[in-house]
């Protein structure tokens, strides 16, 4: 397996997180090759550095007039450097210190420091290659984003094991996460995303109770649990019912048979979408400084044999951003915008009318709502409204309508739901 895996191996191998580890997992390592040797330059190579493949010139980098000409406010180093591994160190530091902010309930917990990743996706498929295999099942709620089955099954070759998301009274399903649980062996895996996509819906704070008694349950029967909390949406929370801190928060100390891993970014957050900025951050009440050591060593071995490093100039810019003294009224303002489409919405929909085949799934947060389609597909209603009224949409199992109310400003709501209504009426006729 190689002496350098075998060394993170023996320091992960007596916690429960070992077994829970993909054969890959178990295999991969941080080379002590160009990229440590290069680091350990930058500390003690007082008269040249001669080790990283950059073009230098009177100790900075060298670069294109035309170019730097594109990114204003940041240095040569923070535009055109490589950025470490593992991300830029103030970056992981200050995202940390954003979390204990957003997530109280962490403040005194011991979790690693963010590990910075291409974007969530990347951070989702890092975790994959780490933790999941073919034979193993993954437990998510059957209202799921349809990139994890590009990422656990088609990739790792891992089977999605879907548990029914709403139970009859439109509840999260606890009850059948767990009876899910049950039927999988010793080594469990669990990916709970909110705010929803596609559903929009947040755990209420009884819920969240709920879900982490039933994982600690499971846990103290013996079952090794990771759960992956895919964070996407985190912070757009519409109603005060809804737990405003990430699952994480909970799990990361539950029971030393828990792993939970927290993937979030700026993404969404911070309105940068292009960015391709996230982050990976492990908890576990077994895991100790030396084992989120090894685990952040494998995650930028997995990092540096996929993407090497991830973006220098959108790490630093998000880091000006989150620095700068008008951050968090900035994502006030935002806040406020989305919640009054969100209120819009919710307006609308609580008043539908029978006569109209479409039925509203909860939703309380996030940038989507997502209606079940009855008596027809939710295909062909897709098409409709994009043949004949021009407006997008997207359907899934072809039975749900996902609208997005994130793109459509708040005076233009009434008209998008009144004509989508009114496809869905003209179709049923047809139908």
């Amino acid at each position: 397996m190689g002496g350098l895996a075998d060394e993170l191996n023996s320091v992960l191998e007596n916690k429960p997180v070992y077994s829970l580890l993909s054969d890959l997992g178990k295999k991969l390592y941080f080379p002590k090759g160009i990229i440590s040797q290069s680091n350990e330059a930058k500390k003690d190579a007082y008269d040249y550095n001669a080790t990283i493949g950059m073009a230098m010139e009177n100790g900075q980098p060298m670069y294109l007039p035309s170019m730097r000409t594109l990114v204003g406010g940041l240095s040569l180093f923070e535009i055109f450097a490589y950025a470490p591994t593992a991300g830029v160190p103030e970056l992981r530091t200050v995202w940390m210190k954003e979390m204990l902010k957003k997530n109280p309930s962490l403040i005194g917990k011991k979790v690693s420091l963010p590990i910075i990743t291409s974007g969530l996706t990347h951070g989702i498929s890092l975790i994959a290659d780490l933790f999941t295999e073919k034979g193993d099942k993954v437990l998510i709620p059957d209202m799921f984003w349809g990139n994890y089955s590009l990422i656990f099954s088609v990739r790792r070759g891992a089977e999605i094991d879907s548990f029914k998301f709403f139970d009859e009274r439109y509840r999260f399903n606890v009850a059948d996460l767990e009876k899910k649980i049950d039927e999988c062996g010793k080594k469990v895996v669990v990916l709970l995303n909110f705010p929803n996509n596609p559903t929009g819906y947040s755990l209420t704070i009884e819920e969240q109770m709920s879900t982490v008694e039933v994982l600690k349950k499971k846990a103290e029967e013996g079952k090794s649990i990771l759960v992956i909390c895919d964070d996407s949406y985190f912070g757009l929370f519409f109603e005060n019912y809804i737990e405003t801190q990430s699952i994480f928060a909970s799990l990361c100390d539950a029971h030393d048979n828990i792993t939970a891993v927290k993937i979030d970014g700026s993404t969404k957050e911070d309105l940068v979408w292009g960015f391709r900025t996230g982050f990976i951050t492990y908890g576990g009440k077994a895991l100790d400084d030396e084992s989120y050591a090894a685990l952040e060593k494998k995650t930028m071995g997995a990092i540096r044999s996929t993407v090497s490093s991830c973006s220098t100039v959108s790490q630093n810019l998000i880091l000006k951003g989150l620095k700068s003294s008008s951050y968090h009224q900035e994502k006030m303002e935002v806040a406020k915008k989305m919640k009054n489409r969100y209120n819009a919405v919710k307006k609308i929909v609580s008043s539908i009318t029978y006569d109209i085949p479409l039925i509203p799934l909860p939703f309380n947060s996030g940038y989507f709502m997502t209606f079940v389609v009855r008596d027809m597909s939710a295909e062909a209603l897709r098409k409709y409204l994009l043949d004949r009224y021009g407006i997008g949409t997207i359907s899934i199992q072809d039975k749900f309508l996902r609208v997005a109310f994130s793109s459509v400003d708040t005076k233009d709501i009434p008209d998008l739901f009144a004509k989508i209504f009114k496809a869905a009426k003209e179709l049923d006729k047809v139908v």
